[in-house]
């Protein structure tokens, strides 16, 4: 919350100063600091990271690194979503202790006085240690451990702690020197959380970054160091010739060691601290061929390296596997048989189809590069992620048309099965994800509104805000916060437009536990006015049932004028006055379900259908005599005929009457 003087309170103790920003401390990807202080007067400096609306957080490690709060790392204390004066919006804020010196680095690409062995090991590995310890026995992992995210504790520099890791997706900041070798090749929104064997090869780094004074191989480019780790593995292509003592090489073969499995640990670090001599155990470099293969005029010695090049060249591969040449190069050349069969099906199937640009030429272009590389990422044109990092790439480029369609086709394309198909071993946390994208791709099949890509995005990405522009200035990762967001747009009077819109809609469908497809359906009566409202209304009922709040005044006036199409198709007037009258009483009470129960009444619609049928009949009746005497029915010659006789009959009867009454009087007298 915010108050009158432009100061943001959170978890009601925190207060965040918007007009004292601390951009020292600001964070990457555009994350800004602002002074913080303690109001019940803790004498810890404290700082405020405002997180950006359109990337989420890691609001599911908050809570875990909260508690490491005695370790030298930047932990957050609270974390919530506030209204911001500087954006006339609600941003979500996370209150952090201050690091009580300056950054090692002042940027990724800084340059500073080298380090001396020594002071690496007692002041960087030593420290830290803990943390990596409690970080890998709780499987969690940093993804921010850089030169530049590394702080002194002090003024005087004699110990340092590792920055924050939550403010934006994991190791969409980091560089990709920083990274293993498929992390690098990934776009930096598509890495994932990785596994604590990353935090490892990023500490090896740093370490080297240190003893160089900034980066080990600044003349080479990202993709000269993706390519040189592969063909020459890391240590060699980073380390190169710069001089180290034998247990700093030792230290670094072990960390910067491209099998995962082979790279030390905390265990293996604290013998190396504690003086035993170890002999990390390199991963082999890929095969090189007899012959090498040409692409782009540049020759190729091994797969993996061919692989990198086509992924990122796709139209220029798109033209190799129109040829079998590929696949006689790794028969031939690498003499592995398994590889080429993969690649020959392949490139068959595009063979078969004249080649192009079709669909089944790109998804069998990314069925290659698997095969040629089963530890790459999954690239699919202009997208490299891995596994775990695909859902996160899907939503920071949900915006970029083009993108968007290409990670639609990824999941549809069965893309991450295939290559979990590949995978020598599967880890049994890959199940899940086989899991999630199948039912991803069973919504993406439904094209109505609570499914599609909307549906995708957020059943993907559990803490994503939603994106829909109605909520621009506020921030709703929560379906418990959804109503309330609506709640305060109807009480601005923003009830120009409907308070729906797919975005929402999706949103809804993903973090709701129970069924609402009886809402979409009806609000996928697009052409009917009335179901469409009603389902809309009845989404927002069923969603505050659910989870509050319990009173929405504004919304559920917004909702009632919704209504009036439903309230109009009653053909009884004055049960439509009196509707209208009870609308806007249970309107102002703020339950949704009390108008969902008085538009969609059985009883209340058999009754006026009932009706309308009777005044139908009684208005025909009508209508048929008033047609009668219109066509003279009163003065036709048969008619009055009738009629004088049964008059004279009538007139007869009285006579006939009368004179027997006068007789009988005369015999009496």
């Amino acid at each position: 919350m915010s108050d009158d003087n432009g100061l943001v309170m959170v978890a009601e103790r925190y207060r965040v100063h918007p007009d004292q920003p601390m951009p020292a401390l600001d964070a990457a990807g555009g994350v800004r600091a602002y002074q913080a202080t303690d109001e019940r007067g803790s004498p810890k400096a404290l700082f405020a990271l405002v997180c950006r609306r359109d990337l989420a957080p890691r609001t599911e490690a908050l809570n875990s690194f909260a508690r490491f709060n005695r370790l030298p790392l930047v932990t957050p204390l609270r974390w919530g979503v506030v209204d911001w004066p500087p954006e006339k919006a609600r941003r979500f804020v996370i209150i952090l202790n201050q690091p009580g010196g300056e950054r090692i680095a002042t940027g990724p690409d800084a340059s500073f006085e080298p380090w001396r062995e020594d002071r690496v090991v007692r002041l960087v590995l030593n420290p830290l240690m803990p943390v990596f310890k409690e970080l890998g026995g709780r499987n969690l992992t940093h993804r921010a451990i850089r030169a530049d995210n590394l702080f002194f504790t002090n003024g005087t520099r004699d110990a340092v702690m590792l920055g924050e890791c939550f403010s934006l997706p994991p190791a969409m900041a980091q560089p990709s020197i920083y990274e293993p070798i498929d992390g690098a090749m990934a776009m930096p929104e598509g890495r994932g959380h990785g596994d604590p064997a990353d935090d490892y090869y990023a500490l090896g780094v740093l370490l080297l970054v240190l003893l160089c004074g900034g980066n080990p191989v600044p003349d080479m480019t990202e993709e000269e160091i993706v390519e040189s780790k592969i063909s020459k593995g890391s240590y060699a292509t980073l380390v190169g010739d710069t001089r180290l003592s034998l247990p700093m090489v030792e230290v670094l073969r072990g960390l910067l060691c491209d099998d995962p499995d082979e790279r030390w640990r905390h265990g293996d670090l604290q013998l190396w601290l504690n003086g035993r001599h170890l002999s990390p155990k390199q991963a082999l470099l890929p095969p090189k061929a007899a012959r090498l293969f040409p692409f782009k005029e540049i020759e190729y010695a091994n797969a993996s390296a061919l692989s990198y090049a086509m992924g990122r060249h796709w139209a220029e591969a798109l033209d190799v596997i129109k040829t079998p040449d590929l696949e006689r190069w790794i028969r031939r050349s690498l003499a592995d048989d398994r590889r080429a069969d993969a690649v020959g099906a392949a490139t068959q199937v595009v063979i078969g189809i004249g080649g192009g640009g079709s669909a089944v030429a790109d998804r069998m272009l990314s069925r290659v590069l698997m095969a040629l590389d089963g530890q790459a990422p999954i690239r699919y044109k202009q997208v490299a992620v891995r596994l775990q990092g695909l859902s996160t790439a899907f939503a920071v480029n949900y915006h970029n048309d083009e993108r968007r369609q290409i990670f639609a086709e990824i999941i549809l394309h069965k893309l991450p099965q295939m290559w979990i198909e590949v995978q020598p071993q599967v880890r049994a946390d890959v199940v899940a994800f086989v899991r999630a994208f199948d039912m991803v791709a069973m919504h993406l099949t439904k094209p109505r509104i609570g499914y599609g890509l909307e549906r995708a995005l957020y059943s993907l990405n559990t803490s994503w805000p939603c994106q829909s522009p109605l909520l621009e200035g506020d921030y709703v990762a929560d379906l418990s916060d959804l109503l309330p967001a609506l709640e305060r747009l109807a009480q601005q009077g923003k009830t120009d437009r409907l308070p729906i819109d797919w975005h929402i809609a999706g949103f809804a469908s993903a973090r709701s536990k129970m069924s609402l497809d009886r809402a979409f359906a009806e609000m996928s009566e697009t052409e009917r006015e009335d179901i469409h409202n009603l389902g809309l209304v009845r989404l927002f009922a069923e969603i505050q049932e659910a989870v509050g709040p319990e009173r929405l005044p504004h919304l559920a006036g917004w909702c009632a004028a919704l209504l009036k199409p439903a309230v109009d198709k009653f053909r009884n007037r004055t049960r439509r006055e009196q509707m209208t009258e009870v609308l806007q009483q249970l309107a102002g009470k703020g339950h949704l379900s009390s108008l969902v129960a008085l538009i969609d009444n059985p009883d209340r619609r058999a009754a006026d259908e009932q009706g309308f049928l009777l005044a139908r009949r009684e208005f025909a009746a009508l209508v048929e005599q008033m047609n009668w005497l219109r066509n003279g029915g009163l003065t036709r010659p048969a008619v009055v005929r009738a009629s004088g006789r049964e008059a004279a009959s009538v007139v007869s009867g009285v006579i006939a009457a009368v004179a027997v009454m006068l007789i009988t009087l005369n015999a009496a007298l």
